[in-house]
């Protein structure tokens, strides 16, 4: 199965707040008030902190189940869910932390992903060395072990500032590979299940010096655009979006699939305008959904190419409604399992969603009354959420590590 990673796999019940009913749904969908999962990885349970310790969603023991991964002072800490709540945390690894290896945010990157092909999701940091990978036993991350030098720190001499650097499965094999985005091209590093391979460019572009990518200005991810087990480039340019195809051994040149999205074509700004894949549709393929100036804007993927901008929803965007980058998080998430991603948007007031019908997105519908930067507090630079399935009904949940603890309130169909 291709993957970026797991992540995408994507007690008492209080009642949920009546949505059913929503046109165009395949089920109807409704959440239910937050619950206190677990009173640690918040600001103040536990004194976590952006800038310091990152946090994700990941099946680390493969119960179909997602756990939190807490990268903390001492090391890495994880919360397995139950369905019900998340376990106390546990040191599952000491290293990887802020004093436990000396790991810091600014340096060095750090992430999960399924890197022997087990199902079982492992920690893989960039350090300053090279690339250390602990995997997965079900119970704790082992074996500590440097799998590459390169793509680190002084190793290469790769800055978060500069060069992108992710995992996932660009060979189709079941293994998550690095891919990193350096000066002058994309470099891969193939997992053979227990090490990376040498570093070899993949394609020269999408990088710092070869087509004069930057961070700041230039999103840059991996998707599976073609519906063909592999995870291909698909990075917004100047002009437009442009798209190399993983061939198992390299990237395609880049072709440009669609001439907007772009910081010219378009003039679509990092700092004002998300940008994500999702398979809005349900064909099996990743689309482009840009929230603009004026509402949400899709481009179909028909494998060869990105569909010319529509608008589906005139919301979720920054005159359209006055959502902001820096105060509320946007995503996608199939919360009604229909196959087809929807819009969650944590705006000023809760969490609002608009389920895809295919072909629009509905009017936005507010879902919980929390998680808003006015309902409950909630601050970008403080507390992160998530979308992610944490009892495995197959519906996606929302995840809030808040000032006292973690948060979740769950997705229900009736």
């Amino acid at each position: 199965m291709s993957r970026l990673s797991k992540i995408g796999r994507v007690a008492c019940v209080v009642a949920p707040l009546a949505v059913a009913g929503w046109s165009g749904s395949a089920r109807a969908v409704g959440f239910t008030e937050p619950e206190l999962w677990v009173d640690n990885y918040g600001y103040n349970a536990g004194g976590w902190r952006v800038e310091r310790h990152p946090r994700t969603l990941a099946d680390v023991d493969d119960d179909g189940l997602m756990d939190i991964v807490g990268f903390g002072n001492d090391g890495v800490f994880v919360s397995r869910s139950d369905g019900e709540q998340f376990e106390l945390p546990e040191l599952w690894v000491e290293n990887f932390g802020y004093d436990a290896g000396g790991w810091r945010v600014e340096r060095h990157v750090r992430v999960t992903a399924d890197v022997n092909g087990d199902d079982l999701m492992d920690v893989v940091g960039f350090g300053d060395d090279g690339v250390y990978v602990a995997r997965s036993t079900g119970e704790g991350f082992r074996n500590v072990r440097r799998w590459i030098t390169n793509y680190a720190y002084n190793a290469g001499g790769w800055r978060i500032e500069r060069h992108l650097r992710m995992l996932g499965d660009v060979t189709g094999d079941g293994r998550d590979d690095v891919v990193g985005f350096g000066d002058d091209g994309v470099y891969v590093s193939r997992s053979t299940g227990g090490t990376f391979r040498a570093a070899r460019r993949w394609v020269a572009n999408y990088a710092y010096n070869a087509g004069q990518w930057r961070v700041e200005r230039h999103p840059r991810t991996l998707a599976d655009v073609d519906d063909d087990g592999r995870l291909d480039i698909v990075g917004f340019g100047n002009d437009g979006v442009y798209v190399s195809l993983a061939t198992g051994n390299g990237f395609t040149e880049p072709e440009r699939w669609v001439a907007n999205y772009g910081y010219n074509a378009g003039q679509w700004q990092t700092s004002r305008h998300l940008r994500l894949l999702g398979d809005v549709d349900g064909d099996g393929m990743p689309d482009i959904v840009g929230f603009g100036n004026a509402g949400v804007y899709v481009s179909l993927s028909t494998g060869t190419e990105f569909t010319e901008p529509e608008l589906w929803v005139e919301n979720y965007a920054y005159q359209a409604g006055q959502w902001r980058v820096e105060r509320h998080p946007r995503m996608l998430g199939d919360v009604n399992a229909d196959g087809m991603m929807d819009i969650v948007g944590f705006g000023n007031d809760g969490v609002y969603v608009s389920l895809s019908t295919g072909t629009e997105f509905e009017e936005p519908r507010l879902v919980v009354a929390n998680f808003g930067y006015v309902a409950g507090g909630w601050r970008v630079e403080r507390h992160p959420r998530m979308l992610a399935d944490v009892d495995g009904d197959g519906l996606v949940d929302v995840v809030g590590f808040g000032n006292d603890g973690v948060y979740v309130s769950r997705s229900r169909e009736y």
